[in-house]
């Protein structure tokens, strides 16, 4: 089973999906160190000015793309 967080952004128009990231079973990296790195790549969306949270759900849009 592949894990999957996505990256969402909450806005005035909704909420929109920005980033996934997943972590397959033939994956190196343990899920603690997965996850580390998801928390990372946030912490950089928000550096660049989006304020994104990590989800578990994308957006009904995102899964069309």
């Amino acid at each position: 089973m592949s894990n999957t967080i996505y990256l969402n952004m909450k806005t005035s128009y909704g909420v929109e999906t920005v980033d996934e990231f997943t972590r397959g079973e033939d994956s190196p990296q343990t899920p603690i160190e997965f996850r580390k790195y998801v928390r990372s790549m946030a912490a950089e969306y928000r550096l660049s000015g989006q304020n994104v949270y990590t989800s578990s759900r994308c957006t009904k849009e995102w899964k069309t793309k």
